[in-house]
């Protein structure tokens, strides 16, 4: 049951505590706001008259001036738990003050004053309460969890809503309007312990990977912010002039639904009709936020479920023009207090998640308290001028048109919508590409002559030998005297060079790889490539210039290469960016079907890294097997997402990346957000458990018996990845003796085995005269240097090929290996993070210490 009602209502297990009591504080706040509007509005209306409305929409801005510079004042000054404690005092004290003020039976002219001073009162609070509220949630949650449960914190509002407007349709008969204010007050009061209780149970999330809470910006600096943002950011404007734009129908609306249902009511029968219409109204926004909205989300995209409000009003204010009367009233009071309320405003709330991060709060706050004020006064300033020289269908003739216009406007808000994301992800970006020179050194090449030097290519194949096994001293001289002999042609020597490249020193690769753009063979992409995936990012992307210096005689090779499962992903990711600027039609042609073939591999290898993780416990190759297939998984994942930003359908890659790899959560949130408004629904539908299974519980039931575990790590023997192979051979002799597993490792051989799979098996069965460590051997030693236990595996291969027993200086890390004091070099680690990002990430991370370093 407990399963069936997450599913339901899209919670994880463990959120429902959580959930709850940010639900309780938004349904206590609401119940108020409730309570005030049903009663405010009848006192109004049926005391001063709905003619007297635009005053109130005109004086709106006035007090909202005073709030808004009141509460930015607040938030420099204070925290904004402190913002709410003050909050809630001032509620407290202003319902108390208007009870008294009302009891006290002060002059009819007085009275008048009153009324106006109550919906004032109601209207900032509304618009004071919904920021603050928002504000506050927004810093403990993401924008996935929020997709998520905000609809459920707006179901509770609307609850709140629903209570606080039916206690005053109930006892409208029987208690004076403004007792109902004392009531408010003590609803306040119930919601103290409540906002207490979520400060000190909850953890609030940094809006970046650089926490900026302890910046202070006062209101000025705020205000400056927010109107240089309308320059640098087209997004910004089109959703300050969409809440302008919305506020001045809505009180268009307000007014012609307020006029239609003051006809014939007194105060108490007003005040009955809308506790009543108010309940409805947001009985209907519970069911919506509660079953539809993060549905709509689900399938729409935020950008798009924007559109629903204004055809909505265009279709209200299309009704009163063609038709008038109730009816339409009653359409015009539900699109304002349903559709508004349960989509519009749970959209608002996630369309500002692209608003730029360091102008997100004061944008919230001026656009609240200060763009939506003014638009209040410039629709009551037209209505009162309008309302003497206009009728209802005229009105509503400019509301068609007004409506018109908003569309036009979100439309290009949804147009800059996946843009705006993406620059909100670059404050989290960090680049840890290594910062090398190009550092040429290459000889002056001489015309390719017609027949090839024969004693030359001896020469050129001579030194590669001597390159292979030279110590490191001469490793310079052999790359420099190469270097003057190779040109154009010489194809004998690259397959040695890709081979060696690796291993060698950082300057002496870019020597390495000058030499292979010399020769300039094309045929020999396969090797270029592989040896490339194991070098720093620098020297990737002038690999990546090599190939696209082949031009169009690349394509065929470049194909295979990105399409080929048994190679690296880093080798297909650089196969895949060159053929994307060579032959976008030919990248595209491969695309789709090479994603649907890695999601379902990723899907196939989640299940078999559950199995193992099960039993990981047992052993160092179990353990090690499950850490590869999850990089494995990870890297698939990445590269999808690579291979669709380089076919335009998502953007920035390197930034969509490091974002969705931060340990920011509202960072990484972002990131999945960007994903999901760029790809078709079915395309994300697919990619989503990939990208958030880590916050996900496996539901399987995962195979726990010897005979399970040995059959899966025999299948892996026959997989093309030479670790996970030695790994899978290493922990199957921890099932069988040498005789039983001789035959079962024969799968491992069938396939031309890597170095590494015939060395790991042939030490597991003995075969070598003086056995040494295997592979799983080295790299669990490394591992318990606590600066690298959590490297990746392809740098800890890497790390292991430097391994050796002299020391060379006091920098370098001791590694005990079976007994055996071992020694890995300074310089070898730093070249080896170097290549690989990730682990200079988690260097940088042990050094550092703060939680934004990862």
């Amino acid at each position: 049951m407990q399963i069936f009602v997450n599913r339901l209502f899209h919670v994880q297990p463990g959120e429902w505590v959580k959930l709850l009591q940010f639900g309780m504080l938004a349904l206590l706040l609401n119940a108020g706001i409730g309570i005030g509007f049903s009663a405010s509005d009848a006192a109004f209306i049926s005391n001063v008259g709905p003619d007297k409305l635009p005053l109130i929409f005109m004086l709106t801005p006035a007090v909202m001036l005073v709030y808004t510079a009141l509460f930015s004042y607040l938030m420099v000054r204070f925290s904004i738990d402190h913002v709410v404690d003050i909050t809630l005092a001032m509620l407290f004290a202003g319902g108390v003050i208007l009870w008294a003020l009302f009891e006290a039976g002060l002059p009819p002219e007085w009275q008048t004053v009153l009324y106006y001073v109550l919906k004032l009162y109601v209207v900032a609070w509304y618009i004071a309460i919904y920021s603050l509220f928002w504000n506050f949630t927004d810093t403990y949650f993401d924008i996935q969890d929020a997709k998520r449960l905000f609809p459920l914190f707006s179901a509770c509002c609307a609850l709140g809503m629903a209570i606080g407007a039916s206690i005053v349709g109930l006892f409208a008969a029987s208690l004076p309007m403004h007792y109902f204010m004392l009531i408010w007050s003590g609803i306040v009061l119930l919601t103290v312990p409540v906002a207490q209780l979520l400060r000190r149970r909850w953890q609030r999330i940094a809006d970046s990977d650089i926490d900026i809470e302890g910046e202070e910006i006062d209101v000025r600096r705020q205000i400056a912010l927010v109107i240089s943002s309308f320059g640098r950011s087209p997004y910004v404007l089109m959703l300050t002039l969409t809440l302008f734009v919305t506020l001045l129908l809505t009180n268009l609306i307000e007014f012609q639904y307020s006029t239609v249902f003051e006809v014939g009511r007194s105060e108490a029968q007003l005040a009955a009709l809308f506790g009543q219409l108010y309940a409805a109204a947001n009985i209907f926004n519970l069911l919506i936020c509660l079953f539809l909205f993060n549905r709509l989300v689900g399938r729409m995209g935020v950008r798009n479920v924007a559109l629903i409000l204004p055809v909505t009003y265009f279709a209200a204010f299309g009704f009163f023009f063609l038709v008038g009367g109730p009816m339409a009233a009653l359409a015009a009071f539900f699109a304002y207090h349903g559709v508004l309320t349960s989509i519009e405003y749970n959209n608002q709330n996630l369309l500002f998640n692209a608003v730029p991060m360091t102008v997100k709060r004061p944008l919230r706050t001026v656009i609240e308290g200060l763009a939506e004020p003014l638009a209040s006064f410039l629709s009551g300033g037209f209505l009162l001028l309008a309302a003497f020289s206009s009728d209802m269908r005229q009105l509503s003739g400019i509301g068609v048109i007004t409506s018109g216009l908003l569309i036009f406007i979100v439309m290009a808000l949804r147009h800059y919508y996946p843009a705006a994301m993406t620059i909100n992800m670059r404050r989290g970006w960090m680049s840890f590409a290594a910062n090398v020179g190009p550092g040429k050194t290459s000889a002056d090449i001489r015309a390719n002559p017609a027949v090839i030097d024969h004693d030359r290519t001896r020469e050129l194949e001579t030194l590669l030998e001597r390159l292979e096994t030279a110590p490191p001293k001469a490793v310079g001289e052999i790359i420099a005297a190469m270097q003057n002999l190779v040109l154009p042609g010489d194809i004998g020597i690259v397959r040695g060079l890709t081979r060696i490249l690796p291993k060698l020193e950082r300057a002496h690769r870019l020597s390495v790889i000058d030499m292979l753009g010399t020769i300039d063979d094309a045929q020999s992409i396969p090797n270029m490539v592989e040896s490339a995936a194991q070098l720093s990012p620098f020297e990737t992307r002038k690999f990546e210039g090599i190939l696209r210096n082949f031009g169009d005689i690349a394509i065929p090779s470049l194909t295979d290469c990105m399409s080929n499962a048994d190679m690296s992903y880093r080798a297909r990711s650089l196969s895949a960016r060159a053929l994307a600027m060579l032959s976008p039609a030919q990248f595209n042609s491969q695309l789709d079907q090479i994603v649907e073939s890695e999601v379902a591999l990723a899907h196939e290898s989640i299940e078999s890294v559950r199995n193992i993780a099960q039993e990981a416990d047992q052993t160092v190759a179990l353990r090690l097997l499950a850490q590869a297939i999850e990089e494995r998984i990870g890297a698939s994942v990445d590269f999808v997402l690579e291979l669709l930003a380089l076919g335009g359908r998502l953007p920035n890659f390197d930034l969509l990346i490091v974002s969705l790899h931060s340990a920011n959560q509202k960072v990484r949130g972002n990131a999945i957000e960007t994903i999901e408004s760029g790809l078709n629904h079915s395309t994300f539908k697919m990619l989503k458990p990939l990208i958030e299974r880590e916050d996900k519980e496996s539901q399987s039931s995962p195979t726990s018996s010897q005979t399970g575990i040995c059959e899966l790590l025999s299948d892996i023997l026959q997989t093309p990845r030479p670790f996970e192979v030695a790994a899978a051979a290493h922990a199957l002799s921890q099932y069988y003796d040498v005789t039983d597993l001789a035959p079962i490792l024969r799968n491992a051989l069938k396939s031309r085995p890597t170095q590494m799979v015939r060395s790991t098996i042939a030490i597991l069965l003995n075969l070598d005269a003086e056995p040494e460590p295997t592979i799983i051997d080295q790299i669990s030693a490394i591992q318990k240097r606590p600066e690298l236990a959590k490297a990746p595996i392809m740098s800890l291969l890497a790390l292991a090929e430097q391994l050796t027993s002299v020391q060379e200086s006091l920098d370098d890390r001791a590694i005990d290996l079976n007994g055996q004091r071992m020694w890995l070099r300074r310089r070898h680690i730093e070249d080896v993070a170097c290549r690989f990002p990730a682990l200079a990430l988690i260097m940088l991370r042990m050094q550092d210490g703060r939680a934004y370093a990862a």
